[in-house]
């Protein structure tokens, strides 16, 4: 019982902060299965997206070979719905997509696959645009595409940090990183994404992102509130996935020293 009424309370505050937050920030709650009254994973997000229409979007099936469009735009509201604006790209199609909820920012899909979205600040030196950069990939588009493909949050999780290294982290709120949880019946995992800078190009096979995901212990609860909350990481355990290169900017840019005998803090 004790238990039961300490997690009652940590999750009223974690609303009661959440509430407290200004209008346009963007918050994630997330509970683990352990955490929950009913053994339940949950996600939540607030979201301050311009285009807060939410319509289903029908599987479908496509061609061996088909390619899918990588847009710019997906977060304003002043189009049809169907408009998802400028075409930076493309990716390959998969031949059977799933059906899930659009809006700014899609977050569920048939098979219970959620996502929650978060914006967090990144350094000024990793950060780069639609006019100055060749990066193509927002978070936005990646989470429909994910919620397109998926059903398990650690695979999601690899496709969209994949999606980010290949095609580049095109930030799309303002010019920071992003931070999306992906839930799925099971488990949760806290997924960040931070640019490297405008200066890259898909052709050099560097990657365009660097990222890092956690996951969320059964038992726990937590809130993004647009703030970067994974901090020490083990690429060694099983609760965490990373970019091949998620140190490396770190290092070559002079903040991190890795014979200095200091942890590195993501």
């Amino acid at each position: 019982m004790k238990m039961k009424k300490t997690i009652l309370l940590t999750v009223t505050l974690l609303l009661l902060t959440a509430l407290s937050a200004p209008s346009w920030a963007c918050t994630v709650i997330a509970v683990g299965k352990k955490a929950s009254k009913d053994g339940s994973v949950i996600i939540s997000h607030t979201d301050t997206g311009p285009d807060s229409r939410i319509r289903l979007v029908p599987g479908q099936l496509f061609k061996k070979g088909d390619i899918a469009a990588v847009y710019w735009g997906i977060l304003e509201a002043d189009r049809e719905l169907n408009n998802h604006g400028k075409i930076l790209g493309y990716i390959p199609q998969v031949e059977q997509t799933y059906s899930y909820f659009h809006s700014a920012y899609s977050h569920v899909n048939e098979y219970q696959l959620g996502i929650g979205e978060s914006t967090i600040t990144q350094r000024k030196e990793l950060r780069t645009s639609l006019e100055t950069g060749k990066q193509i990939m927002t978070i936005e588009q990646a989470m429909i595409f994910a919620l397109q493909r998926y059903r398990k949050a650690k695979d999601a999780v690899l496709f969209v940090g994949d999606l980010m290294t290949t095609y580049g982290f095109l930030p799309s709120s303002g010019p920071e990183g992003e931070n999306i949880v992906i839930a799925d019946t099971d488990e949760i995992w806290v997924l960040e994404i931070f640019g490297v800078g405008s200066d890259w190009d898909p052709e050099s096979g560097k990657p365009g992102a660097i990222w890092a995901a956690q996951r969320l212990d059964d038992s726990h609860v937590t809130m993004i509130p647009n703030w970067s909350i994974i901090k020490e990481i083990d690429p060694n355990s099983d609760n965490f996935l990373v970019s091949d290169n998620y140190m490396q900017e770190a290092i070559d840019r002079g903040w991190y020293n890795p014979e200095s005998g200091k942890p590195f803090i993501w």
